[in-house]
């Protein structure tokens, strides 16, 4: 008969998650998400499969974390324009913050990993891909048609999108929220 789990799998991926997001893919060693995730190496195998499996499962858990702050600043907002600016305001805003100054795992993995295993990088670019650039896109054709935005809306995702990805690699090494802020309102005296 198998052994009951000792442990909470959520508590335990929520570990692994904050692991990989704070050191990324190569750096977390299989100790250190033992460590972080208060369960044996067999129990590892057992319930999450090997360091990559682990990894991915991580992915999908960070996906649904990113995919609650994209509904609470992106789509409840009802202007468009506001609900984007919102959105990159949170963002450096708890980029800023000690808790999220890891910036965004999606982005962190696409450049850590995008020359090492472009399996795990052309993961991480189709999520960041459906749920940041999906959202930004649909808000964006909403301005379009109410006439908030005059530019083409593939091109002005592109243009959020580049800005969504250095904001969260500059908010990682630069707090001072001053700065990003003003880049922010920038970027979107530009449209």
């Amino acid at each position: 008969m198998a052994r009951p789990l000792e442990f909470d799998k959520i508590t335990a991926l929520n570990a692994a998650t904050k692991q990989f997001w704070a050191d990324g893919f190569e750096a977390s060693s299989v100790q250190k998400l033992l460590d972080a995730m208060g369960i044996n190496r067999g129990s590892l195998y057992s319930s999450f499969g090997d360091k990559e499996t682990l990894f991915r499962q991580s992915l999908d858990n960070y996906e649904a974390m990113l995919t609650e702050h994209i509904e609470k600043t992106l789509v409840a907002v009802e202007n468009p324009m506001e609900a984007i600016q919102q959105f990159l305001t949170v963002k450096y805003s708890a980029a800023s913050k000690k808790k999220l100054a890891n910036g965004c795992m999606l982005v962190n993995t696409i450049s850590e990993l995008s020359n090492v295993n472009k399996k795990l990088a052309n993961l991480a670019a189709r999520k960041k891909s459906k749920l940041i650039e999906g959202a930004l896109r649909l808000r964006l054709a909403e301005a379009k048609k109410s006439g908030q935005l005059s530019g083409d809306v593939d091109e002005v995702t592109e243009y959020f999108m580049t800005l969504y990805t250095g904001l969260e690699m500059r908010g990682k090494v630069h707090k001072d929220k001053a700065s990003l802020e003003r880049t922010v309102s920038f970027a979107f005296s530009c449209l």
